[in-house]
């Protein structure tokens, strides 16, 4: 009589399990229609299972590992197979399985990259490993499954039971069948925490895997070679990663791990102790030896002197020959990890020339380029000089080689594997001083009159300390005081005499700001920092829209981005989490009108998904309460004026996100230049971030992906004075930013060995950052104000009296808004087309007109160089019209010259018959005489929506 062979009694078995399992199944489905449930559980996590090989020597192996994972009584969602490095097992595997996902390996040749490529293209909420020549039990995943009932596991793993084809040696322990890959005694015999799980049959949350980054690809087994331990650093890392969370094992989920005759030989034994021991020295190495060997120790210290004694009890079970293997098998291992300390394997091997050349690179460009930043701005810049291209028109080319240094020098640190966070932060915030510190060191005065407008709110309240009951145009602000009143007792708190010193720096403090809560996000997305700062690096290179000013909306932001980072922060409890968001949350709720709105989308989309869903939830229905609750009290007067505007607009996508577009027909050709480099940058931002979704599967289920969508709905809600395109690109980047940053991960190289194609990182950087500056930088002719638009409203405040009427074309001017509670302001060319168009046509008639519709006021016209740059960029009146304008008016009889210079001219427009009072005589001031920056006594009432800011698509920021 033959003996059947063992492969055939292990298809046999598996056919005999399968029928077993279909009729328990069929048993399980009429029970469950007998009896219906009496209450609903929650549903379980679904799982995917994963099979790596590499040869197709072990096909018949493979064949196995499938039809067990078919016979289980709980069918997992989805069964994965990667081919690593074998086309022809992928081929065959592909036509012969079609149940069966096969992928092949997209990372370095090996498990650890194989199963990485399997997490990436799985969909199930636990990932689960079964050896390719393995065969798992019928309740396996059904075992594996009930262990994630507790949130806290991270992973389970089961017992490996050895299918030996020849048998067990005699001389070979039960101690050391770890060298087998399966269960050795000395392991827990009931469920139980564990420090690491076994290859051979271990499951994970996918969550966890992604978060951590996946198995390290400089461990663990190639081919045939004996080395592992990947399993164990990775455990470790998950453990050290999720404070609080645990890995578990049960005993009943079992797998069999068959154990070919090759492995049966003392050869093997030696080489696979020898190889233990080597990649304990290397786990060492990343972890730390207390972490690498807490559990040998207990190993050593307890299972093995058990083993020694345990063949000379009267009832021994295991032979005396048994006891030759444990004192080599011991003193093999310690023996290859000492030699693999001494060898200093697990640290990274030594670089090439390149490595080195960029290395040295990276560590140059950076105090280089900051030397040649101070140097240019240091230099005279003719900023009065500004055309249609704004600072672009006048910056040396020391900044701009600065700025390229900086890109290449940062580019190279991502290529270099041996750099670290501290060299990333001092490259971020080298980046964020030379964009947004550039203005506030090259101009005497505070830019954008939006900036100046908010100052004179700051004003308003540290003057009266009070919200104003009727603030027309400016209500918003005394509805949504939360950043005004928080910036007004900054203002008090440091002794300073009014917000513009803050006001000025603001942009570069919020921009160096947000890095801390950017990185917060991006750490929830990936513990891989060259991605993480890689995003954070794109956000500041592709932030264009200027939301970064003295403003509530900067404010605002910096606050969202800082709830996003804590609800994704899954180490913390949800009770805690909320307890931190909620103070954030209605911070953010008093002091802006549309961040709550993006938040609670924003909260709305995490919660669709299951693994943040426990705090997404709660911290949407605690904003939305917050803000009903805010808007219905103390916002009402406000919504309930514009309610009808905002619901003609609701629901126009196309209207609403067209609203803020200029008329490139009538702007300046350096501003049409601007605005199709804006769009050109913001097409090019979206594209890239799809390429990731394509080419990077794992992203789509991504958190980020959820933020990058979650904003576009509010495009349904309005124009928001024309800017909510623009907002939600601003609201989109941080979760687009990443996403690209993952799509050029590949071009960051492996083991400090860059690839050629890695050029491609200083070319992308340079291309988003040429975009940043137009749209940054392009429109500065009009948001610079020089020292006699600023003497001439100082002076117009002095001469006029509350009550009084304030003409100008535009307000972007300083002081527009100086005293707003006390006079009233009319901006022409902001007005309906009508007036617009007649004012054009005949100043005279149309001013005098526009001013008689306020009798017993002085109506004064205001009209400066900043007026003139803005009309003439954007298109708002016709090339030159104020210019013509004011020769015009000069004979006018009705219009008195009070003040002239090259910046500014003052008109009083006299009434038709009531005498005016006297005036005092006109003075003109000096421009060699640098007048600071302070608030400016004057105001308005009337003009454009509240809330604008100056951002803007094409020529508009």
């Amino acid at each position: 009589m033959t003996e059947t062979p063992p492969r055939t009694r292990r298809l046999a078995w598996v056919a005999i399990r399968a029928e077993e399992a279909a009729v328990r199944r069929a048993r399980a489905v009429s029970a469950r229609h007998a009896v219906p449930p009496a209450d609903r559980t929650p549903p379980r996590p679904t799982l995917t299972v994963i099979v790596c090989a590499y040869t197709m020597d072990r096909w018949d192996d493979l064949t196995a590992a499938l039809a067990s994972i078919r016979a289980q009584d709980e069918p997992p969602a989805e069964t994965i197979l990667v081919a690593d490095h074998c086309h022809e097992l992928a081929g065959r595997a592909a036509r012969e399985f079609p149940d069966v996902t096969v992928l092949r390996n997209r990372g370095r040749r090996g498990l650890s990259g194989a199963r990485n490529t399997g997490v990436e293209g799985a969909h199930g909420d636990i990932v689960a490993f079964l050896d390719d020549d393995a065969t798992a039990e019928p309740d396996w995943t059904m075992r594996l499954l009930d262990g994630y009932a507790d949130p806290n596991v991270l992973g389970v793993g089961g017992r490996i039971r050895p299918n030996w084809d020849t048998g067990r040696p005699a001389w070979f322990p039960d101690e050391f069948d770890w060298v087998v890959g399966c269960t050795y005694r000395g392991m827990p015999e009931h469920a139980a925490p564990v420090r690491n799980l076994i290859g051979a049959n271990m499951s994970f949350r996918r969550s966890v895997l992604l978060g951590i980054g996946g198995f390290r690809t400089d461990l663990g087994r190639v081919g045939t070679r004996p080395l592992g331990c990947e399993e164990t650093e990775l455990c470790i890392r998950a453990a050290a990663r999720h404070r609080g969370g645990r890995l578990g094992y049960e005993p009943a989920a079992v797998v069999r791990h068959r154990v070919p005759a090759a492995r049966t030989t003392w050869r093997y034994f030696r080489a696979r102790c020898w190889a233990e021991g080597l990649s304990k020295a290397a786990v060492s190495r990343h972890t730390g030896t207390g972490t690498a060997l807490a559990s040998e120790r207990s190993y050593l210290a307890s299972t093995i002197p058990r083993a020694l004694v345990r063949p000379f009890a009267p009832d021994a079970a295991p032979p005396k020959a048994t006891i030759p293997a444990l004192v080599l098998g011991v003193l093999t291992t310690a023996l290859g990890y000492a030699t693999g300390r001494l060898r200093g394997l697990g640290q990274d091997p030594p670089p090439t020339a390149p490595a080195l050349a960029f290395r040295a690179f990276g560590l140059l460009a950076l105090p280089i380029a900051a030397l040649l930043w101070v140097l240019a701005v240091r230099m005279p810049v003719a900023v009065d000089r500004m055309g249609g291209l704004g600072l672009l028109d006048v910056l040396p080319a020391l900044y701009w080689c600065a700025l390229a240094l900086l890109t290449a020098g940062f580019a190279a640190t991502l290529l270099d594997r041996a750099a670290r966070t501290p060299r990333y932060a001092l490259y971020t915030c080298a980046l964020v001083t030379m964009l947004h510190a550039t203005p506030a060191v090259l101009y005497e005065h505070l830019r954008y009159a939006w900036a100046w407008k908010h100052v004179e709110v700051v004003d308003q309240f540290l003057r009266t300390g009070e919200t104003l009951p009727n603030a027309h145009e400016l209500a918003p602000y005394h509805q949504w005081p939360g950043f005004f009143a928080e910036a007004a007792a900054v203002v008090e708190a440091i002794g300073a005499p009014d917000a513009l010193t803050i006001a000025t720096w603001s942009p570069l403090a919020f921009d160096l700001l947000l890095i801390g809560p950017l990185v917060l996000l991006y750490r929830t997305f990936t513990r891989n920092r060259r991605i993480l700062w890689a995003a954070v690096w794109i956000y500041f290179g592709t932030a264009w829209v200027g939301q970064d000013y003295f403003a509530p909306q900067t404010f605002a932001f910096v606050l969202y981005v800082t709830i996003l980072a804590l609800v994704l922060d899954r180490d913390r409890r949800p009770p805690v989490t909320l307890g931190l968001c909620a103070p954030l949350v209605l911070a953010v709720v008093t002091a802006h009108q549309l961040t709550p709105l993006m938040l609670a989308v924003a909260a709305g989309a995490l919660a669709c998904s299951r693994a943040h869903r426990r705090v997404a939830l709660p911290l949407l229905g605690f904003t939305a309460v917050a803000v009903l609750g805010w808007d219905l009290t103390v916002a009402r007067p406000f919504l309930f004026e514009q309610f009808g505007s905002s619901w003609a607009q609701f629901g126009d996508f196309q209207a609403n996100a067209h609203a803020g577009m200029v008329n490139l027909g009538t702007a300046e050709p350096g501003q049409v230049l601007v605005a199709r480099v804006d769009r050109a940058l913001t097409a090019g931002v979206v594209l890239l971030a799809a390429a990731a979704l394509i080419r990077c599967p794992r992203l789509r289920r991504s958190p980020a992906t959820l933020l990058a969508i979650a904003p576009l709905p509010l495009l349904a809600a309005g124009a928001y004075g024309g800017e909510i395109i623009f907002r939600v690109y601003l609201f989109a980047l941080p979760a687009v930013a990443f996403l690209i940053a993952s799509w050029l991960a590949p071009l960051f190289g492996d083991r400090g060995r860059p690839r050629p194609r890695a050029i491609l990182l200083p070319v992308v950087f340079a291309l988003l950052l040429t975009g940043f500056v137009f749209g940054y930088y392009g429109k500065e002719r009009q948001n610079h104000f020089v020292d006699g638009e600023i003497a001439a409203r100082r002076w117009l405040a002095s001469v006029s009296a509350p009550g009084d009427l304030i003409v100008a074309a535009t307000n972007n001017f300083p002081g527009a808004y100086a005293d707003y509670e006390k006079q009233q302001h009319r901006w022409f060319a902001m007005e309906t087309p009508a007036l617009r168009e007649g004012v054009v046509r005949d100043p005279v008639a149309g001013l005098t007109a526009l001013a008689d519709e306020y009798p017993g006021s002085t109506a004064y016209l205001f009209l400066t160089a900043g007026q003139r740059a803005e009309c003439d960029q954007t298109g708002l009146l016709p090339a030159g019209a104020l210019n013509r304008m004011d020769h015009t008016l000069s004979t006018a009889p009705r219009f008195t010259v009070l003040l002239r210079d090259r910046d500014a001219v003052i008109y009083r427009i006299d009434p038709g018959t009531t005498p005016q009072r006297a005036v005092p005589p006109r003075v003109v001031p000096q421009p060699s005489a640098p007048i600071r920056s302070a608030p400016i006594r004057s105001a308005p009432v009337r003009s454009a929506p509240a809330g604008s800011a100056p951002a803007g698509s094409g020529t508009a920021r």
